[in-house]
């Protein structure tokens, strides 16, 4: 053992293997995502070589176009790990996090301040607990998802500088 730890991948590398991801799981061609996103082809090409820096306005572009989570896109890079966004791009988890996170601090605002990590740390790995022990989807739920989503997405920036 060298003691050297192993190169991590760039973010960009990391990004790319998930856009890949999921537009496989999509059964879609690069220049079919490219038109869904109007985009050109060459430049959807350098998105998902990870050959440019990370743009918000890409990945929401490609999560619209290829009907997958954004915000899965973007913890895929967060958390080292390019199959969470082909893993959420069905259920669409992590903006169901992000939907619920935005509406918890629309209510708690300041109070979350006094939130002590213990706490936290408990209601949240109790939730995926209870994830493990099986899930059910019904009609609220989409209307839930449907509904924090659009809120996401009026708030999100526009794009550019």
């Amino acid at each position: 053992m060298s003691g050297v730890p192993p190169e991590l991948p760039r973010d960009g590398e990391l990004l790319s293997a998930a856009v890949k991801a999921v537009r496989k799981h999509r059964g879609m061609t690069t220049a079919e995502v490219a038109r869904a996103m109007n985009m050109a082809l060459r430049t959807y090409e350098r998105f998902e070589s990870g050959a440019t820096r990370l743009n918000l306005d890409h990945i929401h572009r490609f999560a619209a176009a290829t009907n997958s989570d954004p915000y899965a896109l973007i913890l895929s890079v967060v958390i080292g790990s390019s199959e969470l966004a082909r893993r959420c791009a069905d259920n669409k988890m992590a903006t169901i996090l992000t939907v619920a996170i935005q509406r918890f601090d629309r209510t708690i605002q300041d109070r979350l301040m006094d939130l002590d990590a213990r706490t936290l740390i408990t209601a949240v790995t109790g939730m995926f607990d209870t994830l493990l022990d099986g899930d059910e989807t019904s009609e609220q739920a989409q209307a839930w998802l449907q509904t924090g989503a659009a809120e996401l997405l009026a708030k999100r920036p526009k794009p550019g500088r």
